[in-house]
Parts: C-alpha cells; structure tokens; sequence
C-alpha cells in the first residue's frame, strides 16, 4: 500500500482523515504539521486514536495497537523536507485565524511550501481537499460546476506541469463531536472557538451580561448555512480516492439541505445558555456584537454567499444532511470539551509562579529577581509593565512555554526609599539577564512601557534580537495629541503634580488606589453605552493586580517619577534603524 503525506492547516480534519486512512492495514502515513509539541501531538494522537476506535470497531483486533507505528508527526522545517517520501499526499486548506493578519498571503505561503514538498517527495497523486466558501465560485448555468479560485486554479496548473494528477475536494462546513482545544479551528470550528473565548472573557468582566442582553450577529434574514458531517465527508473522500478515477474538477461534498443561520445561531446560544440574534442592519450591533463580527471575519461567506448546495454535482449530498438533533449533540459535546479545557487551564496556572524556576541577579541597589517558565526552544523576553505583577501573562506563557523558554520579571524601582531608577537601569536588566542566561538570541515582547524598552535594548545591542513585539504600547509621540489616550493624558498629568508638590502624593495615592469598577449598569437603555462598560471592567482575576503600582506612597511617587522619565526619553528617534 503506497504511503501517504498529510499537509496543510487544518489539524481537526486531518485527524479524522488520518484515521480513516490508518483503518486500512498497512497503510502509513506521514503527518507534517507547522506547530507541533508534546502537547499538540498528545491532542492529536487522542484524537486520532478515539476516531480510529470508532471505525474499526471489531473488524480488525489488532489495529488499534499497530496503528501509532505506521504514523509519525513531524514538525515541518524546510531542510527536512527531501527525506520525505510518498506517491500520495492530502493538503488540507486553511486560514489564519488572527485578525488583522493579512490571509492572502498566509495562504499563499502554506501552499507555495506544500506543492515544493509534493513535488520533491515523488508523489503521483494530490487530493486537494478545500473549502466551497474560498472566493466567488459563480453561479452555475448549466451546470453545478463551481469557478475554482486562484490558489485551486494554480494547484491544477503545477499539477499539469510536474504530471500529477489532483482530486479536487470541496466542502461546506463540516461538523463534528470532536475539537481541538490547542488549535483556533477552520469553518465552523473556528465560529465554536471564537464563541466560546468571547463569551468566557466577557462573563470573566460581568457575569450577567448575557442574561440582559443578546448577541446579535450581521446576517441576512435568508441567510444558510451548509452543514455536514465531518466522519461522514472523510469517508467518502477516502473511499472516492481509492475506488473513483475523479480527476482536474471540483469534487463537491456538500448537503442538499441547507439549515436557516437564524435556526443555527438559535441552537448555538441554548448550548451556550444566551440568546444569538441575526440582523441585518449594523447600527444594531454594540460594541462587543462587533468585537464578535471582526473575530469572525473571514468566515461570515458560509452564510452570506451563494447556497452551497447549489453545487451538489455528483450525487454525494445524499447521505451527508444533519439533522437538528445531531448539530445538537455535536454543538454541546465540542461546548463540553472546551469548557474542560478552560478548567485544566486554570488549573495549571492557579500556580503560576511555583511552576517556573526563580533565580535572582545582584544589581546596583537591589536584587533583580527573574522566572523562567519552558526548558527547550529559543527563549522568548517578556518585558512588562512598570508596577504591574506578572500575573497578566500566565495564559499567554501557559501556551508559549511548551515550545520555548520564557524569562519574565516585575520592573524594578517602585519600592526603594531612595534611589531613582532610569530607563537605562530598566535596559541594564534586560543585559544582566542575557549574559547571566548566556542567551545568544531571543525575541522580545514587550507591554505599555516594555517596548520602550526593548527599542532602548535594540540600540544597544540588535545582534541577539530575533524580532521584537510590542503589546499596546505607551509611546509619548510629541504634536499628536490625537494619538494619546484620556488615560494616557490624565495619568501623566498626575505624575507631574506629585513630582512638582510631592505633598500631593497622599491623596494622589488613594484616589489611584481605590478598587476598579467591578459593575456595569446593566439595565442602561443605550446598549452600546452598556457593552462599552463591559468591556472597560477589569477582568475578575486581575483587579487587584491593576492596582499594584499604587499599594503605598513611596511607590506611587517612585512609579510618577519613572513614568515621566520614560515620557521623557525619545525612544522613537531611534525606530528608522530597527531592521527586519
């Protein structure tokens, strides 16, 4: 049985699909994926293993013990990629799931990337399996053939050009049981991981947002969607490539019944105990109603394009319909692994500190205490806020730590009686912490003041920096007062006074001190004034650290004395010789 590649970006499918392909005995495949660790190929292998249980059944005893030795996930590098070999490989579309990040060419380099490997691998065959919602696919005249994109048109050209021959899969949103908690999704299973990070973050700031107020989502009052069950599009495209000469024209797997996106949303907020609203005027929509659209920008074509089932062309929607009943078993199991997710999260960084390794270095007037989190991979520098603690990053380093090493630390200064530290003590940690670690490169992220920072630490020495990225950044840009937020300007404000008439530090520090709101006025006719409150709360696990900088007078007056300094420093002059 010829060998097989799995590539591309949509791990949940290829677990289905790795499992189908493993049911067969002898067949091996190899599985090359751009993020992958041990907890990534944990999720995978589970998942991989439990589709694989459900498939074979009782037909063949002994697969489930053999399967893991005809299957090896390997993490894509470039140089590794002419030691692989198969006459068949399966790429798998997707799309970047970060707002903002540009996805034509995201896109482009996956594929750019995979055809090279195909090409030198020896492959014969290419099933290209990709989404029915990529582009404009026209509306058929004659016949429910769908117009290919630009990136299927150029699979078929290098095809031609390298004689291999391609299956062209394309599907309508594909639906399951299953999720993968480590990974942002595709289709539909990104619309469940965006829901679920939304709706926890928001009840994270006012837990009773939801009971007074609906989610509301831009669609059209016609508008569907085109469900289909994920094992069930696997199967048949298995068994399409094994037993059916389709070849150089779009395969459709879509159903021939499409489900109202009201009746959809509907059933996705009794899952999630709200209530989801369609409409179709934006100006209904409040402040987090479009925090959720730009979330979900890019997947909104499944409701608001063509129907997909127009392109039913080859019989295989019978067969593939989802029932209500199933969209809801499916909906709250993928709802119930992610909320465990969450907990085990939780439960992992509910003991933050004590999980990473502290270690301390003398400094001038202090000692500079440091933690490191992860034992492999390039280290990443996390430069913080000045006064804030670091409890801000435990999810964030949660996640970076599996895959590289992560050194943070509290700024230093706020609590000294005497001793005023500068922007160039802060960039001396950064140096102490790099010779101490023997650190050869790393990249910097750096939060409000950290950028400062780091473009300090740039100037000095660029030779170790990999990149730097820069988190809401509280760069001073002198004559653009547009640029500069009311808080912004109302703190520097304050800072000034109690450097000026240090007697004001006393009640400068107990209004800063006071606790943050912790309620938003929920029953404010104006529903975007309410979400706006909303999403000004502080999260519930960290409002007591906002308040950090302020816990005495002496650090009040030390966190004023600093901040001006920073203002005052023209980091910015400095940004022209930053090189990529």
């Amino acid at each position: 049985m010829p060998d097989v590649i799995i590539v591309g970006r949509n791990p949940l499918l290829g677990a289905q699909l790795a499992a189908m392909l493993l049911a067969s005995p002898g067949q091996r495949l190899t599985w090359l994926l751009d993020e992958v660790d041990n907890w990534v190929a944990r999720d995978l292998t589970n998942l991989v293993a439990e589709c694989l249980s459900r498939i074979s059944g009782d037909r063949a005893p002994g697969l489930e013990e053999s399967w893991w030795e005809r299957m090896k996930l390997v993490f894509w590098k470039t140089d590794q990629e002419d030691s692989v070999k198969a006459s068949e490989a399966w790429f798998l579309t997707g799309k970047c799931s970060l707002p903002g990040v540009a996805n034509n060419e995201f896109e482009e380099d996956c594929l750019r990337r995979s055809l090279h490997l195909i090409a030198t691998s020896g492959v014969g065959v290419l099933n290209y399996v990709g989404s029915i919602y990529d582009g404009d696919r026209g509306t058929p005249a004659h016949s429910n053939t769908p117009q290919l994109s630009a990136a299927e048109r150029e699979v078929c050209r290098f095809c031609a050009e390298h004689k291999i021959r391609v299956r062209l899969f394309l599907s309508s949103w594909l639906v399951g049981e299953h999720c993968l908690p480590h990974d942002s999704g595709q289709g539909v299973d990104r619309l469940f991981h965006i829901m679920d990070e939304l709706t926890a973050e928001i009840q994270e700031r006012s837990s009773e947002y939801f009971d007074f107020h609906a989610l509301r989502v831009l669609a059209s009052t016609d508008a569907t969607v085109n469900l289909v069950r994920m094992d069930h599009a696997v199967q048949l495209m298995v068994y399409t490539s094994a037993h059916k000469k389709v070849f150089d024209f779009p395969y459709c797997i879509v159903s021939t019944e499409e489900t109202p996106f009201s009746d959809f949303c509907e059933l996705l907020g009794e899952v999630y105990g709200l209530r989801i609203f369609c409409v179709e005027n934006p100006e209904a929509l409040n402040a987090i109603d479009r925090l959720f659209g730009f979330q979900l920008a890019g997947t909104e074509a499944a409701w608001s394009g063509q129907k997909a089932c127009i392109y039913q062309n080859t019989g295989a929607g019978v067969g593939l319909e989802l029932s209500q009943d199933a969209q809801a078993a499916f909906l709250f199991s993928i709802h119930q692994s992610l909320g465990k997710a969450r907990l085990a999260r939780d439960e992992r960084i509910a003991d933050f500190h004590g999980k990473m390794e502290k270690r301390t270095a003398p400094r001038d007037v202090s000692t500079l205490t440091y933690y490191i989190a992860g034992t492999q991979g390039e280290y990443i520098l996390v430069l913080n806020a000045l006064g804030q603690p670091l409890d801000y990053w435990s999810r964030l380093i949660d996640i970076l730590m599996r895959r590289y090493r992560v050194i943070i630390w509290e700024t230093r200064g706020l609590s000294l009686e005497a001793g005023e530290l500068r922007l160039s003590d802060l960039v001396d940690d950064i140096e102490v912490i790099v010779r101490q670690e023997q650190i050869d490169s790393c990249h910097l992220v750096g939060w409000c003041n950290g950028p400062q920072v780091a473009m300090e630490f740039y100037v000095r020495h660029p030779e170790p920096i990999l990149d730097m990225v820069f988190l809401n950044c509280a760069f001073t840009i002198p004559g653009r007062s547009d640029l500069q937020t009311s808080y912004g300007e109302t703190l520097e404000a304050l800072c000034r006074i109690m450097i000026d008439n240090p007697s004001m530090t006393g009640s400068i520090h107990r209004s800063l001190s006071v606790p943050p709101v912790t309620e938003a006025n929920l029953d404010d006719s104006d529903a975007e004034g309410r979400a706006i409150q909303v999403l000004s709360l502080t999260n519930i696990h960290l409002r007591e650290s906002v308040r950090a900088p302020f816990r005495t007078e002496i650090s009040t007056f030390n966190y004023a004395r600093q901040i001006l300094h920073l203002v005052a420093s023209p980091t910015l002059d400095y940004a022209a010789i930053v090189q990529a």
